[in-house]
């Protein structure tokens, strides 16, 4: 190794404004209604890697902590790094990569890169900011640990990389690295995260993120899983996962998680193993997931339910069957119903996520959304705008067809394509108009408080409140 025991930080940046961001992979986006912000899988499983190679790591996820760009600036300023990777962004992206100028100002020689879908796509917009030295493209852990091995000796023969060479500044594209094989994935290194506690919406419990699986082989129009993780399903050994349940057990005192998979349930034999697993072991734990419609039934719910499942969330996205054919989503309305429905019948709490102002999406099409959002026995209900993140191919359509505005800004909560027949100001004020016919409802109260628990009621009645406000505007 060429740099032994270097110093190394690693972080998710502040926010314009103060805002909470989570970015990590495809998720990309503001905290949500509830204030939810995501534990920072690919810096602790990075972390994991570089601390077994004895260098000096430390993670800092600045929004949970409520640190701001002095406090980063403190910290570079203390620490001295020799290496500074952070996550960026699509909806912060310019903010994101002028932290840079930040890290250069005080610390001339630390080595800079950044990481993240949008990045990965477009390199050379990362470039173009000076004080950025190079770009992680794709899934990260193995390629900053050969940077952080080799990068000041031999950066040329580090796959994955997109760096500035020569005194004119030439960008070069290293080849693209290779996946790591699934006993290869990390366990996250939660340790090295300091001063950050993550809390369920509602529930209030502390929880942190395990990620069974990678890679997602769905060809959705919106959506940028594949370019951060590919496309073919990884499954981490089932008693490597159930391991680190119980040692974050242990180790933290943590009985609730969510599994951060992009398509968990696409392979039920693995859930089912996970499952029994779970049961097999008496874990006392309770835990949350993401699923499509398409890849359960009852016999796997009940399972799932019995190991410890008490919330899954589905990605409905629409309630016309042609605007989800356009997508490329591969599911029904159908089959919508069926998944919500034998989920509630089974006492398993459900949350639905739908996107409006997709390609193809009239007023009418909008309403047939909400009206499915409305039917459905739904706990919890996210309404976001389609937004054509680099690397989709929604946003290839929304270049050729003139969708898209010259100062856009993309993100799920303010729509930027001018559709046919419906501007984005319609459908921002659509999914304003949902949320306030979704949320206020007399039984949709009942159904979130009845998840709220005394710890968290304080916090959680303060994002009701704001969330009222907002919708009632």
């Amino acid at each position: 190794m060429n740099n032994p025991k270097a110093k190394i930080l690693l972080f998710n940046p502040p926010a314009p404004e103060g805002r909470r961001y989570t970015r990590e992979g495809r998720c990309t986006q503001e905290a949500g209604i509830w204030g939810t912000q995501w534990p920072p899988v690919s810096l602790t499983t990075t972390a994991a890697l570089l601390e077994k190679d004895g260098h000096m790591v430390r993670v800092v996820d600045f929004p949970a902590g409520n640190g701001d760009m002095e406090t980063l600036k403190g910290l570079v300023i203390r620490d001295r790094p020799d290496f500074a990777f952070w996550t960026t962004g699509t909806p912060t992206i310019n903010f994101d990569l002028g932290i840079a100028r930040l890290i250069k100002h005080h610390i001339p020689k630390t080595v800079t890169g950044v990481m993240g879908t949008h990045v990965t796509i477009h390199p050379e917009h990362a470039l173009g900011e000076a004080c950025i030295d190079l770009v992680v493209r794709r899934e990260p852990e193995a390629t900053i640990r050969e940077i952080c091995r080799h990068y000041k000796k031999q950066r040329s023969s580090i796959n994955g990389i997109s760096f500035r060479e020569g005194q004119n500044g030439r960008i070069v594209h290293n080849p693209d690295a290779g996946f790591l094989s699934p006993r290869e994935i990390p366990v996250p290194a939660w340790h090295t995260l300091a001063n950050c506690s993550y809390r369920l919406p509602l529930a209030g419990r502390p929880f942190l993120i395990v990620a069974p699986v990678r890679g997602c082989p769905y060809p959705c129009s919106f959506c940028t899983a594949s370019i951060y993780y590919g496309k073919q399903l990884r499954k981490r050994p089932v008693d490597h996962v159930v391991d680190e349940m119980e040692t974050d057990m242990e180790r933290f005192g943590i009985q609730d998680f969510f599994i951060w998979a992009d398509t968990f349930t696409l392979d039920n034999h693995y859930v089912s193993e996970f499952c029994t697993e779970i049961i097999r072991r008496g874990l006392n734990i309770s835990w949350t997931c993401n699923s499509r419609v398409d890849t359960v039934d009852r016999k796997i719910l009940m399972q799932m339910k019995e190991a410890g499942l008490w919330m899954i969330s589905y990605g409905l996205e629409s309630g016309n069957d042609d605007v989800l054919k356009a997508t490329g989503k591969g599911i029904s309305i159908s089959q919508s119903v069926a998944a919500v429905s034998t989920a509630h019948e089974l006492g398993i709490k459900t949350a639905g996520h739908f996107i409006l102002g997709l390609p193809g999406e009239t007023e009418k099409t909008m309403q047939q959304t909400l009206n499915l959002s409305l039917k459905l026995p739904l706990d919890i209900a996210q309404f976001y705008t389609a937004a054509p993140f680099p690397g989709t191919r929604l946003y290839e359509e929304a270049l050729r067809y003139g969708w898209l505005r010259g100062d856009a800004v993309f993100s799920q909560g303010s729509a930027v394509l001018e559709l046919p027949g419906l501007p984005a100001k319609k459908v921002n004020d659509f999914r304003r108009y949902s949320y306030r016919r979704f949320y206020l409802r007399p039984k949709t109260f009942q159904r979130v408080f009845a998840m709220l628990k005394t710890g968290s009621a304080r916090q959680v009645f303060s994002n009701a409140f704001r969330f009222i406000e907002w919708v009632r505007k």
